[in-house]
């Protein structure tokens, strides 16, 4: 008895595929330091704009009842 494989159709799309996936992950890693960059300045931003609200606190005893 002779054994018949199947034709593979779906070769050429997977091969497409994964050349896709890895062109995509290619530009997200070059993208990384421009993004770490970014959330750091975010993150700067954030904790000096909080500082500032901490300090007015102090100063002015803003939202204070007593």
């Amino acid at each position: 008895m002779k054994w018949f494989r199947r034709e593979n159709k779906s070769g050429q799309a997977s091969r497409e595929a994964l050349a896709d996936a890895e062109e995509n992950l290619r530009m997200i890693k070059k993208r990384g330091e421009e993004v770490t960059a970014v959330s750091e300045a975010l993150r700067t931003i954030r904790e000096k704009n909080h500082f500032a609200e901490h300090m007015e606190e102090i100063l002015f005893g803003r939202g204070d009842t007593t």
